[in-house]
């Protein structure tokens, strides 16, 4: 087992057990945010065919040659055309077909004019001015070529992805599982959502950060509940997770106190121990186990410092077993705002408000940066990335920024 790793190390041990959660067949319509499992070439164009943009006449433009307002060209209207129907006869000389928006154009037309344009009388229409061949005419493959790839493997369905393959006809696709990630909530002290508040008890908000951080992530949390200071129990509940789940994150019992049991939990449960505390904080005291290729990836109790090590840790390898683009978070320079009078002994994981003014990303502490204060997660947007020993921080100062999701974000 290593102990006290840097945050580099600790990402590539994770790393090292990264692997796709396998691929499955859904609906398109059921596609949304998942990721493409496979590369779409489109097996036939879009539009499949020449087709009107708007209502009017389809007719040969060699018809119009020398038309004038005093001298107009009349022309026959030999059909009518509906988008969805199919024209039962091509456009001779001398004639027009009246189309609507979408409909298939004939053979032997190579310009539309719009309703508006023309004077009709009976079945013939009258124009008083010369049509180039090729207005008003969508041809076919104009979006989409036959065997043009649209989609590559990875990415992200969209609505427009979306869209897009429907309109090819497909209504099943191929994208990668989401991961399973069981989510267990450890300690004495914690109260579900709905029970009456009692002295010394405080609420499970963890399950549900976590819980969440997992969906946002490209997994599907399982939430497993509120497990006792038990090392058996919680033994047993990690033997049962990592037979029916791809992952598990526990929050609480991952420190140096008497109640902190989740290490002595991992190896009752049979699996090694992979490395123990790492050099942040908040999240110091995170512990890392592994069994039949699957990580245990245990996290403090403090609120604070179980998102911001789920961040750094666990969302890379989420987002990489469900097929989605590296997980690293962008960084930014930043100048400093406000100072931050707290000098480090350890790497520190700022919670800040970054925003960009006159051309420069300024930053600001944002509120309380204990690691059990979650306001300070609820005002955020970025982590200054502090050096061990570094600090304090000045105003003025030059600062690397991480910035997290836009979904993590209520300011911007």
């Amino acid at each position: 087992m290593l102990q006290s790793i840097s945050m580099e190390k600790a990402i590539e041990i994770v790393f090292s057990y990264a692997s796709a959660a396998g691929t499955e067949e859904v609906l398109v319509t059921d596609s949304f945010e998942r990721i493409l499992a496979e590369d779409i070439e489109a097996k036939f164009p879009l539009p499949p065919f020449r087709r009107s943009p708007l209502d009017g006449f389809a007719l040969c433009a060699a018809d119009t040659v020398g038309a004038t307002e005093d001298s107009p060209v009349t022309l026959r209207i030999s059909q009518t055309v509906y988008a969805g129907e199919v024209p039962s006869e091509p456009v001779l000389a001398g004639q027009t077909t009246a189309v609507t928006t979408g409909a298939p154009l004939p053979e032997g037309s190579d310009t539309v004019i719009k309703f508006e344009d023309i004077t009709q009388h009976g079945d013939t229409i009258t124009i008083g001015y010369p049509l180039r061949s090729g207005d008003n005419v969508v041809p076919e493959g104009e979006d989409i070529a036959l065997g043009e790839r649209v989609l590559e493997k990875g990415v992200n369905l969209t609505p427009s992805a979306i869209g897009l393959l429907a309109s090819l006809g497909m209504d099943k696709v191929r994208v990668f599982k989401k991961p399973r990630v069981a989510v267990l909530s450890i300690g004495d002290e914690l109260l579900s959502s709905g029970q009456p508040l009692r002295p010394g008890k405080i609420y499970n908000s963890n399950l549900y950060t976590l819980s969440a951080q997992v969906k946002e992530a490209g997994g599907t949390a399982y939430p497993f509940g509120t497990i006792p200071d038990n090392t058996a129990t919680i033994a047993a509940a990690l033997s049962r997770a990592i037979e029916e789940y791809d992952m598990i994150i526990t929050t609480g019992g991952a420190s140096v106190g008497r109640k902190d049991l989740v290490r002595e939990a991992i190896s009752l449960s049979g699996a090694d121990i992979l490395f123990w505390k790492v050099g942040m904080k908040p999240g110091t005291p995170a512990v890392c186990g592994e069994k039949d290729g699957k990580l245990i990836l245990g996290l403090s109790g403090n609120p604070s410092a179980a998102m911001i090590t789920f961040l750094m840790l666990a969302r890379p390898i989420i987002r990489t077993m469900a097929g989605k683009e590296s997980g690293n978070l962008p960084e930014v320079s930043a100048v400093m705002d406000q100072p931050f009078a707290k000098k480090s002994k350890q790497r520190r994981l700022l919670r800040a408000v970054v925003s960009w003014k006159d051309g420069t990303y300024r930053a600001i502490p944002a509120g309380m940066q204990s690691p059990g204060a979650l306001k300070s997660m609820v005002m955020c947007n970025a982590l200054i990335d502090i050096p061990a020993g570094y600090g304090p921080l000045q105003t003025g100062e030059e600062v690397n920024a991480i910035l997290l999701p836009p979904p993590y974000c209520l300011q911007g």
